[in-house]
């Protein structure tokens, strides 16, 4: 469920979007996220689910494979105007994307701030599609608001009047994954944005429990 009316109706405009982007923050967040988180490497491939007017590749230097996903042809279209020497763009459903051999073969499956837009069976279908298309070694990554059990009246209030009404809470989050990547690490971060937001970022991975338990305890 998504609110697409009133003001929020602006951000459809990719223009508007990134201003509003800028406004809210965060940008040195995102460069840490960007360099922790997604911690891409020359020649790896990733697969960005709404990818938006994938303002992302102005922060990535490296050599990589870039395949920009999203439902809205307008976000895509200005991705491609902007950054279609470095990347492939491609509009349409999730029901589409698991059909494109384009998708198929990722290093890392990236989705920012598009499962709170879904219900739990879209959100699924998403995280299957992930699964799907990513190597055997390959990782999951989400990043999504966050209800906590405690948290300040101003967080709650302000990530209440988001675009995407299905905001879970941290528990609930671990448990849409779960059948689907039983390998995942999750990590909570708060005040990522000037508007006081709390976000779960997930690590999900495509590999048995053996190695991934060695995986953890070598990190």
């Amino acid at each position: 469920m998504q609110i697409n009316t009133g003001v929020r109706s602006l951000l459809a405009s990719p223009a508007l979007y990134r201003l509003a982007m800028r406004v809210i923050g965060g940008q040195k967040f995102h460069r840490w996220f960007i360099e922790n988180i997604l911690s891409l490497h020359d020649g790896q491939k990733i697969v960005d689910i709404g990818c938006g007017p994938a303002d992302i590749l102005s922060e990535l230097a490296l050599a990589i494979e870039y395949v920009g996903l999203d439902i809205s042809e307008v976000y895509i279209e200005a991705a491609r105007r902007r950054y279609g020497q470095r990347g492939l763009f491609i509009a349409g459903s999730v029901q589409d994307w698991v059909l494109d051999a384009r998708t198929q073969g990722a290093d890392l499956v990236l989705s920012r701030g598009v499962l709170h837009h879904t219900d739990d069976n879209e959100a699924k279908k998403i995280i299957r599609f992930a699964h799907q298309v990513l190597n055997p070694s390959g990782r999951f990554i989400f990043y999504e608001p966050c209800y906590l059990l405690w948290q300040s009246r101003r967080s709650v209030f302000m990530m209440s009047k988001d675009r995407g009404q299905n905001i879970r809470t941290e528990q609930q989050w671990k448990a849409l994954v779960a059948d689907i990547f039983p390998n995942t690490v999750t990590n909570i971060v708060s005040n990522v944005n000037r508007i006081g937001y709390t976000n779960i970022i997930g690590q999900c991975f495509k590999i048995d429990n053996d190695t991934f338990v060695d995986r953890i305890l070598d990190s």
